[in-house]
């Protein structure tokens, strides 16, 4: 890994021999080791994983046309890194059958129709739910964050994700309001992990 000025950016590099990068969990887990070390010194704009150039010149041709966006991103992003808020929702929230397998196959179009709105049923129980948590959390975190980015659970999962932008000086302010709100809510599963680069606020490269 090393640092390659271009053109006042400083782009973090490691050497491949030219060849493109196969995808692999060590090659992921190095790439990440490089971010994090950006992180470091300063708050970086993840480029794409396997992302190759042939040399500097190359790297320096890829720049160049987005340079302006670049330096307005990481002008933006100075100083903040992101925080991300996990959550478990409610068992109460997903409670009903779900249609699946041999299990979901129903004895008539009537029964068939019946766990259908069920199932509608229960998605909006979830999405509800997952609204309301995600209040929770802003009003714990809200004086702290300048930017928010959101999902919703995944079909067949109860677990949502927030990611807030916020300054590096308030990680520990941040880590003991999320704590706070877990004591307060006991009925959620809720984990805090970060800090991390930017990966939700800020274009990768690529």
């Amino acid at each position: 890994m090393r640092a390659v000025d271009v053109g006042g950016l400083r782009a973090w590099v490691s050497d491949t021999g030219g060849s493109a990068v196969t995808p692999s969990p060590e090659r992921a887990r190095s790439h990440d080791r490089v971010v994090r070390a950006a992180l470091e010194l300063a708050t970086p704009l993840p480029a794409r994983f396997g992302q190759v150039v042939s040399d500097e010149a190359a790297l320096e041709a890829l720049v160049e046309p987005r340079r302006a966006a670049f330096s307005a991103a990481l002008e933006r992003l100075a100083g903040m890194v992101e925080m991300t808020v996990r959550v478990i929702l409610p068992a109460h929230a997903r409670e009903g059958p779900a249609l699946t397998g041999q299990e979901g196959r129903a004895a008539s179009g009537r029964e068939y129709l019946e766990r259908v709105a069920v199932t509608q049923r229960q998605e909006r129980n979830l999405l509800a739910e997952a609204g309301i948590v995600r209040e929770h959390i802003r009003s714990a975190v809200r004086e702290l964050v300048r930017a928010e980015a959101f999902a919703g659970a995944a079909a067949g999962s109860s677990m949502i994700t927030v990611s807030h932008l916020i300054p590096r000086g308030h990680i520990e302010h941040y880590r003991r309001a999320i704590g706070a709100l877990r004591e307060d809510q006991p009925s959620l599963a809720i984990m805090v992990s970060g800090p991390w680069a930017p990966y939700s606020f800020a274009e990768a490269i690529g």
